[in-house]
């Protein structure tokens, strides 16, 4: 898989937690591990982070993010069946997903779709994780329905992922490393979601006036602005 430049699409956990929906905590033990009680070893990392600490701080890279995702969305529908999966399970099947695809980041690429089924099946078998055994039972049913549509929402140049609709309620919204250093933009002028949503507050909610500023039109302009303040939020203003 080509890589992503390093020096492109760096976010914070808090960036990414916001992207992704997966609690800060939950995104640095899996690229960093957990320490455990006295007397027992630390909990290894899941996930091969792309760059090292930044000041003593956590940063993640494009694909670290894509994967972080990937991982928040199966262990969401494992938890809407009453059960997540261990950590044992789920560093299983990422260093199963690594010898099988071959690469340090496998839940960001496309294969995932394809092979997927069979690794993380390995890892139920291995494990005996009961949360794992439910998301691969039934004929893969719950595992397709997460693999599609996290894969329908990333666009692929071959096996290589190019840039991520983070939420689907705002398909205007795309995050790309190549695009304004990995922020959130508007597809359509390339904007940063968080530079129309200031505009748009600046002009009173005049989303068509911000538009044709940014050469894209009201819709792009409110869907950044929906995105940037959450899709339940309530609006600061009349648009």
């Amino acid at each position: 898989m080509n890589a992503i430049p390093a020096s492109l699409g760096i976010y914070s956990v808090q960036d990414a937690a916001r992207l992704t929906g997966v609690p800060p905590r939950q995104i640095r033990g899996w690229l960093l591990g957990y320490a455990q009680r006295k007397g027992k070893a630390p909990a290894g990392p899941v996930l091969r982070r792309q760059h090292e600490l930044r000041a003593g701080e956590l940063a993640l890279g494009f694909l670290d993010l894509l994967e972080v995702a990937f991982l928040g969305r199966l262990v969401r529908a494992a938890e809407a069946q009453g059960r997540a999966p261990s950590w044992k399970a789920i560093r299983t099947a990422a260093e199963t997903a690594r010898r099988v695809l071959n690469t340090d980041h496998p839940f960001a690429v496309r294969r995932i779709h394809t092979d997927g089924k069979r690794i993380f099946a390995e890892a139920q078998q291995a494990t005996g994780d009961r949360a794992l055994y439910d998301l691969v039972g039934d004929n893969f049913a719950i595992y397709d329905v997460v693999v599609d549509s996290f894969v329908a929402s990333v666009e692929y140049e071959e096996d290589t992922p190019r840039r991520w609709t983070p939420d689907s309620r705002f398909d205007r919204i795309v995050v790309d490393p190549r695009r304004a250093f990995g922020r959130p933009v508007e597809a359509t002028s390339g904007a940063p979601a968080e530079a129309l949503f200031d505009a748009w507050r600046a002009e009173k909610g005049n989303a068509a006036k911000v538009a044709a500023f940014y050469g894209t039109d009201a819709a792009g302009v409110q869907q950044a602005v929906r995105f940037t303040l959450g899709a339940d939020a309530p609006l600061p203003m009349a648009a």
